[in-house]
């Protein structure tokens, strides 16, 4: 991985799973918002006072990562599982940057008046391209999970890193999908959206752990 600056890259990961942790943001407000039943997304709702914070966390996030995946393509060499781990970190991480720009006018948690907007279909396309942009950080995220497996899988599981890095990115694509799919459901089936927030927590942080791991738990592998 000569050409690759490793450090730079790791660093970069680092920091960005370090940012996107809106648990840190969360405790530092005093949880403004009731963990059970709010997506930490709402953090960044326009009428809450965490949202300059909280999105300019998710901007910063996407930057980095989108400079880390910009920075590793030499190391990728034409194999597949790492190619498809670069893309879906791209992808992640421009669903996290745009973000940023499309947060919710209200978090439905805290008021009646959101949650009924919101029911009556009257939340306007904020709320529609929110959702939108979620989603694909969503399904970067699963991706990101799946390939990290599939990296570790050809290349070997290495020492404690990988090992480590492996059972993280089982966890980020498992319940990253639960997540998905509970929330799909309700959507689909045109239900009110109840917010599975301690899953979507605990998804959360394994997401920024494995960000700020992945680099070191995969080096083995891209330095071949």
């Amino acid at each position: 991985m000569a050409p690759v600056p490793y450090r730079l890259i790791r660093n970069l990961m680092l920091v960005a799973g370090v940012l996107y942790c809106s648990l840190l943001l969360e405790v530092a407000a005093g949880f403004p918002l009731d963990v059970r039943t709010s997506f930490l997304s709402e953090l960044g709702a326009r009428d809450q006072a965490t949202s300059p914070y909280a999105r300019f966390m998710d901007l910063a996030t996407g930057v980095l990562l989108l400079v880390a995946v910009l920075l590793a393509r030499p190391a990728v060499r034409g194999q597949r599982e790492l190619t498809g781990l670069l893309i879906s970190t791209a992808v992640f991480g421009a669903g996290t940057l745009f973000d940023s720009f499309s947060p919710m006018d209200c978090a439905p948690s805290a008021g009646a008046a959101c949650r009924a907007a919101e029911a009556n279909g009257q939340a306007g396309a904020s709320l529609v391209l929110h959702e939108i942009t979620s989603t694909l950080a969503g399904i970067g995220s699963i991706a990101m999970g799946v390939f990290a497996v599939l990296v570790l899988r050809r290349w070997g599981w290495g020492a404690a890193w990988g090992k480590a890095v492996g059972v993280l990115a089982a966890g980020v694509a498992g319940t990253q999908t639960w997540l998905g799919l509970e929330t799909g459901y309700d959507v689909l089936t045109g239900n009110d959206l109840h917010a599975p927030g301690i899953l979507q927590r605990v998804s959360v942080l394994l997401v920024c752990v494995m960000l700020a791991t992945l680099l070191p738990g995969l080096r083995h592998a891209v330095s071949r």
